[in-house]
């Protein structure tokens, strides 16, 4: 039985010139199907369907082996995929020869492969291409790379043919699926994009016309989603030569800027490249950074859950070699998918150098002793806002593989006092550090709606924390709402000329305070736009302002290299409250890059100010920039600032309009209420 992967071989088209040791799509789920009926593997393995490929809707399978392989467990898990560009068919003799080791493994490996699946929820994903791979393996085009999406040579729309050239690139169909991930999407190919690269492999990287426009890719992503990956490997092979044999980590992009991980993400794959020897004999993988910005999956995965995913090129330019090649190469790489196992559970041989340190644990609520799913566990020295906040999982369960350390976890969840603790992660083994996390008491916010009129108003506003958004509506008078204590920022848009109302409120007692609706004196700043005092690339066209005209702000060699506007100065005398109402999208480098709003008075004091720096570069949002007096104001004018470091570059600020609004306010003060109140409406935020 343990040889079931290497006989299924079924007779090629005329013309393939594949070796019939590669699986054909239809022999790979053969396989998986047959693997699923036998009664041997009941509760070892579990096949699934996770996607369907974006043209023919073929479906997507993956396969999860482990104990108790159908059930969702409080153990580690690993992810494998085997290939994702078509013409890269070596990944997936390596991934399926995985499954054989783990199911039906010799004398030699069958303690360790059963320590693996006792304590690992193993998944596999032979071919997250099966359209591509049935173009390679019909023999149209044996170096074919992308999906086969619908396209035409006229524009990225559908004219019914399979419009593909024979020789590397040129091919006007499909995307490639390594490009349409929505990590640093917009810096992929365009359509039908020349390589300008030696190689020439002309339309092979169009990134598609959406992030997650191609079910392959919502397979792989919704997988990922699912299941918190501690670790993960996916397969490619470099068609030209130039990658073949290295192993890519997540990124240092432009030599200088590294993600919060690196250095441990990078000390791992030295070790399992080094366990990888070359075709050649002469030595081992080469472990390297990844430099590129381009919708790639191990970027996506690190950034939005966490997995430490590598990009492995396996094999040279013989990018699909005779059966003998195909064994030895499996031979040399195995050793790194069983590392990658090894490390998740901390397990190591006798003699063998332990390598195991990692902190997890469960946080818990300490009022009821109950797991806490969605808590946000931030190691502060691995930490960035690039990242998504890392989430406890549906036991309340965290990993984090580190290197051999004193770490700080800072740890919170809605409705709970947050803890900064204080642990050691050493090499010798895991490290548990479970959290209790105490629950804040509840209080209550009252808000006033105030208006001059005896008609019932009601106006839409939101509450936000760091834990997410609640939409709320509110009527006149008195409106109550019940939250856990913490800072809170209370937002009413408004609009049609009424002043908009926001105010950060942190919240460790009752507190009050009132809404004016009211016409505010609305001044529209977007109309001058550009305004005359100014420094920088900035190009207004079509009432929208730019940072700069081209489609991404520049690199450069200075340190620092700051752009600004400001606008002339408004009259509002008799006025204490001013907003500035900004509608805009920005992309610009996580943490590096600020761009900043500010309010100023006639002497340049900052009355306001508000910086946003990241990725908001979908629908224009709306944001506000409040200033109060305790007097009164008589002129103000808002400033515009955009610092990047030129390391880094991204598609900059867009503003669509701008509205300054001011009025005189009898109400800016917060009150502190003592006695009790009754609410109208209880509320929870929720992430």
């Amino acid at each position: 039985m343990k040889y079931v992967l290497l006989i299924i071989c079924i007779g090629f088209i005329s013309g393939q010139v594949l070796d019939q040791r590669y699986h054909t799509t239809e022999e790979i789920y053969s396989l998986l199907d047959s693997l699923n009926q036998l009664e041997e593997l009941d509760g070892w393995f579990h096949l699934d369907t996770i996607g369907y490929s974006t043209q023919e809707n073929i479906p997507i399978l993956a396969v999860k082996i482990s104990d108790n392989a159908d059930l969702k467990e409080d153990e580690p898990r690993v992810l494998f995929v085997g290939q994702v560009h078509a013409e890269e068919i070596l990944g997936i003799e390596i991934v399926l020869d995985l499954i054989n080791n783990l199911l039906f493994p010799d004398a030699s490996i069958y303690t360790h492969m059963n320590i693996l699946k006792e304590n690992l929820e193993i998944w596999l994903v032979p071919t997250a291409n099966p359209e591509g791979l049935n173009v390679v393996h019909e023999g149209l085009d044996v170096s074919y790379r992308k999906n086969k999406r619908d396209l035409s040579p006229d524009g990225p729309f559908p004219n019914g043919i399979f419009d593909y050239d024979p020789s590397i690139g040129n091919d006007v169909d499909g995307v490639d699926l390594n490009r349409n991930f929505g990590f640093n999407w917009a810096f992929g190919d365009t359509f039908l994009e020349p390589d300008n690269s030696d190689y020439a492999s002309h339309y092979d990287y169009y990134k598609g016309e959406e992030p997650f426009s191609e079910g392959e890719a919502v397979a792989i992503r919704d997988l990922a989603l699912d299941n918190d990956f501690v670790f993960s490997i996916v397969w490619h092979s470099s068609r030209s030569g130039n990658l073949s044999e290295k192993v890519f980590t997540s990124w240092r992009w432009e030599e200088t800027k590294d993600s919060p991980d690196l250095s441990m993400m990078k000390s791992i794959a030295d070790d399992f490249a080094g366990l990888m020897d070359t075709e050649d004999g002469t030595g081992t993988y080469l472990s390297v950074y990844s430099g590129s910005r381009n919708g790639k999956l191990h970027d996506w995965f690190y950034r939005e859950t966490g997995c430490i995913q590598y990009l492995v090129e396996c094999g040279t330019a013989n990018l699909q070699p005779d059966s003998a090649l195909i064994e030895n190469t499996i031979d040399r790489t195995k050793p790194a998918m069983v590392y990658l196992m090894d490390r998740a559970i901390g397990y190591h041989t006798a003699g063998q150098e332990c390598n195991c340190s990692q902190v997890n644990g469960v946080v818990y609520d300490a009022s009821t002793n109950q797991t806490m799913e969605g808590a946000i566990v931030e190691v502060i020295e691995h930490s960035g806002s690039v990242l998504k906040s890392r989430l406890t999982d549906e036991f309340g369960r965290y990993r984090r593989i580190l290197d051999a350390g004193t770490y700080t976890l800072y740890v919170r969840a809605n409705g709970y006092t947050p803890q900064e603790i204080t642990t050691v992660a050493n090499n010798s083994g895991t490290t548990t550090q479970d959290i209790f996390l105490q629950p804040v008491e509840n209080y209550a916010l009252t808000l006033n709606l105030y208006h001059s009129t005896m008609d019932i108003v009601t106006i839409d506003g939101f509450i936000k924390d760091e834990f997410g958004d609640e939409e709320i509506q509110i009527t006149t008078g008195d409106n109550v709402f019940q939250l856990p204590g913490g800072d809170y920022t209370v937002v009413f848009p408004l609009d049609n000329g009424f002043i908009p109302w926001e105010k950060y409120i942190s919240l460790d007692g009752n507190v009050s305070c009132t809404i004016v609706y009211v016409d505010g004196n609305e001044h529209i700043l977007s109309e001058s736009w550009p305004w005359p005092d100014f420094e920088g690339p900035w190009i207004a066209g079509n009432v929208v302002l730019r940072s700069q005209e081209d489609p991404y702000y520049e690199n450069g060699d200075s340190v620092l290299s700051a752009q600004w506007m400001e606008s002339g100065l408004v009259d509002i005398s008799g006025t204490n409250r001013v907003v500035v109402a900004l509608n805009h999208k920005f992309e610009t480098e996580w943490d590096h890059d600020p761009i900043i709003l500010s309010i100023l008075d006639d002497n340049d004091n900052i009355l306001g100010m508000k910086s946003w720096t990241g990725e908001r570069w979908g629908d224009y949002e709306r944001n506000f920039v409040t200033a109060l007096s305790e007097s009164t104001f008589t002129q103000v004018k808002v400033r515009l600032e955009f610092m990047p470091d030129q390391t880094v570059n991204y598609q900059g600020w867009e503003l669509q309009d701008m509205k300054l609004y001011s009025i005189h306010d009898e109400y800016l003060d917060v009150a502190i209420s003592t006695g009790g109140v009754s609410p109208k409406i209880p509320m929870k935020i929720n992430g």
